[in-house]
Order: C-alpha cells, then sequence, then structure tokens
C-alpha cells in the first residue's frame, strides 16, 4: 500500500517537473539535428570511368591485346590526374572553393582489374558537387592528356551523376524531429522521477530524525 501511495505521490508530483521534462526533450531534439547536421553528414562519392585504348599497330593477332593496362601506365594517368596543372583546371571550370592540395585528397585513381578502364572517385559531402568535380577531371584528362603526356588514347565510358541527393533531415525532418522530441521526454520524465524520489527520500528522513529527536525528549522528561 506505501508503494502504491508513493509512485501516485510521484505522478501526482511530476507536474511540478514539467520545465524540466520540456528543456530536455527540446535539449534532445536539438542535439540529435546538430549531430546530423555537422557530425554525422555523409560522405558522398562520384565515379567517371575512362578507358584506355591501346594501339595495335604491329600486332599481327587481336588475341595478342593484354586484357589488363599496364601498371605504369594507370599509375602514369593517375599522377596526371591528380596533377596541380588538372587539379586547378577542374577548380576553375566548377567553381569550387578548394585548393589544388584539398581537391588532391578527394580525388582516388584506379584501375578495374582485368581491364582497361580506369575509375576517377571523387568524395564530397555534396553529391552533386563531387559529380561535377569527377566529370570535369575526366574531361580534362581527355582533352589535356596529348599536351601533358602527349598521348590521346583516353576516351569516357560513363559519367557520374550529378543529382543531388537531399540530406537527411530536408528528406525525414519530421521523423527524426519527433523521434528526439520522444526520446527527449522519456528522459525528462526519468529524470524528474530520480530527482522526485531523491526529494521524498529526503524528505522522509528528515521526518525520521525529526520523530527520533522527538521521541527521546520524551522520553528524557
Amino acid at each position: 500500500m506505501a508503494e502504491k501511495v508513493m509512485v501516485f505521490n510521484m505522478l501526482k508530483s511530476l507536474k511540478n517537473h514539467i520545465k524540466l521534462i520540456i528543456g530536455v526533450a527540446i535539449l534532445s531534439t536539438g542535439t540529435i539535428w546538430a549531430l546530423l547536421t555537422f557530425i554525422f553528414a555523409p560522405n558522398y562519392q562520384a565515379t567517371s570511368q575512362l578507358y584506355i585504348e591501346q594501339p595495335t599497330a604491329g600486332l599481327p593477332e587481336a588475341g595478342q591485346i593484354e586484357k589488363s593496362a599496364d601498371p605504369q601506365v594507370v599509375e602514369a594517368y593517375s599522377a596526371m590526374i591528380k596533377s596541380s596543372e588538372v587539379l586547378s583546371a577542374a577548380i576553375e571550370e566548377t567553381g569550387i572553393s578548394l585548393t589544388p592540395a584539398e581537391l588532391f585528397e578527394k580525388v582516388t585513381v584506379s584501375n578495374v582489374p582485368s581491364s582497361h578502364v580506369l575509375n576517377i572517385t571523387v568524395e564530397d559531402k555534396s553529391r552533386k558537387v563531387a559529380g561535377e568535380i569527377t566529370n570535369s577531371l575526366a574531361n580534362l584528362a581527355v582533352s589535356e592528356g596529348w599536351k601533358l603526356m602527349n598521348v590521346d588514347n583516353l576516351e569516357i565510358i560513363a559519367k557520374a551523376s550529378v543529382e543531388e541527393v537531399p540530406p537527411v533531415l530536408e528528406e525525414n525532418g519530421l521523423y527524426v524531429l519527433l523521434v528526439g522530441g520522444i526520446f527527449g521526454t522519456i528522459v525528462g520524465i526519468l529524470v524528474a522521477f530520480i530527482a522526485e524520489l531523491f526529494n521524498m527520500l529526503i524528505r522522509t528522513g528528515v521526518l525520521e530524525r525529526r520523530r527520533k529527536r522527538s521521541s527521546f525528549q520524551t522520553v528524557f522528561k
């Protein structure tokens, strides 16, 4: 019976902590929003593909054409695509606010195994920006190849998509805020319960000490 009375009193006292509950709910919602916006914002990867045409002059049989690109050739093309000249030209063409050194860290050039295909991959928080950069680098690799390496055997076979993907908050904003609010409300209620229980225990202890003191005074009288 005493437990039921305690629970009833705690439920009744929750209204005294309504500001605390609302405050925790708002704090939880704001924290989730900040995490998704600034901390856990996804990075997108966009990839365009180049084909290295192998010269067939001097090869009597088509079967003698190598199935895989020469690693040294792949390395040379990778160095060209990530060179300061090409990166600077891509920055100027796309209008992004990056230095060649910063863009260099975002670009990866790789060879598709057992093929003459090169992947140019760019990573960025904006899918549209990543796509624009990688397509610009592919175009520059084809157009600048002769000037930088005296070769003209690159062909673009696939371009990256430049379609923008809505951020999580724009796509599911109401759902995210609702989850944050519910979670914060539950935490706020738990905190209020703990605070009220703590206050009740303190009050009970004080009353018990007063009762004992009163009993001692009565006995000594």
